[in-house]
């Protein structure tokens, strides 16, 4: 399923190719970009997974999340200080 596809990917179990070997002549789904997935996607599996009551699965999303968040922090503020320079202190 289109979770558990995207799931993989986003966990290192499997690679994209590995989804699209699985689907021979039927068309690979993911549920949004894998490469590209944003945190409302993320917050949409971790509920999809909590109905399902995989806990485990739950609290691999929600480290992502964070450390994607974290991610996305470091890059505006490594942009911000390009721009505008580093003041020391």
């Amino acid at each position: 399923n289109t979770m558990r596809n995207t799931f993989g990917v986003l966990t290192n179990r499997m690679t994209i190719e590995d989804v699209l070997d699985m689907y021979k002549g039927e068309d690979a789904m993911f549920y949004g970009n894998p490469l590209n997935i944003t945190d409302e996607e993320i917050k949409d599996m971790i509920e999809y997974f909590e109905l399902l009551e995989e806990y485990e699965n739950c609290a691999e999303l929600k480290e992502l999340l964070n450390a994607k968040n974290f991610a996305d922090l470091d890059m505006f503020l490594d942009k911000l200080a390009s721009k505008n320079g580093i003041t020391q202190i």
